[in-house]
C-alpha cells in the first residue's frame, strides 16, 4: 500500500513540474533621457534602446527590457525612444531598433525620413522629460529540463519493477 501512495505522490510531482511556467523576471534598474547621450555634432555611436541600457547600466544588451511607460514591470511596452537625424522630436521604435546600415548616429540621412539614423542615445531631437526610457533587468528562471523528468520517471518505474520481482519470488518459493 505504501508504494501505490509513494508512485501516486511522485506521478502528482511530476504532473506539477511539467506544469510550471517558466517566465523572465523583470528588475527596475534605472531610466535615462534620450537627450542626455553625447552630442550628435560629436559622430556618436548609434545605440538601440537595449544597447543604451547596457552601457549605462552594465551587462550586455539581452540583458535588457525596455519601456516608454514608467519604471513598473507590469507597464513594459518592449519600446524605446529613439531621437533619428533630421526628424524634430522623438519617436517611440521596438526597444531593438536600429536603421539599416546604421553604425554612428549621422550615418544615414535621407532627409526628413524616419529611416534615417536613429539613436535611443544621443543630444538631437528629442529632448526634455517627454522622452525618458526605463531599463528592467531579464532574469530567466530555470525550468527542469526534460532530460532530468525522463531519469526520474525512469528509475520511478525500476523500482517498481525490483519491487514486483521481489515480491513475486517471495510468492514463489524464492526460486
Amino acid at each position: 500500500m505504501k508504494i501505490k501512495n509513494f508512485a501516486a505522490a511522485a506521478a502528482l510531482a511530476l504532473c506539477m513540474v511539467g506544469s510550471a511556467i517558466a517566465g523572465p523576471i523583470y528588475t527596475y534598474v534605472g531610466q535615462w533621457q534620450v537627450d542626455q547621450g553625447p552630442d550628435w555634432g560629436t559622430d556618436p555611436l548609434a545605440y538601440t534602446g537595449q544597447q543604451a541600457a547596457a552601457l549605462l547600466f552594465g551587462g550586455s544588451a539581452g540583458d535588457y527590457a525596455i519601456s516608454t511607460r514608467d519604471g513598473n514591470p507590469l507597464d513594459i511596452d518592449f519600446m524605446a525612444w529613439y531621437s533619428i537625424i533630421g526628424v524634430s522630436g522623438g519617436t517611440a521604435f521596438a526597444q531593438d531598433y536600429m536603421a539599416p546600415n546604421t553604425v554612428r548616429y549621422n550615418d544615414v540621412w535621407n532627409g526628413e525620413s524616419l529611416s534615417n539614423s536613429a539613436s535611443a542615445y544621443v543630444r538631437d531631437n528629442a529632448t526634455g522629460a517627454a522622452y525618458i526610457n526605463y531599463a528592467f533587468r531579464v532574469t530567466q528562471l530555470e525550468v527542469p529540463e526534460p532530460g532530468a523528468l525522463a531519469l526520474f520517471g525512469a528509475g520511478l518505474l525500476g523500482l517498481l519493477a525490483a519491487r514486483r520481482r521481489r515480491f513475486a519470488d517471495a510468492g514463489s518459493g524464492g526460486r
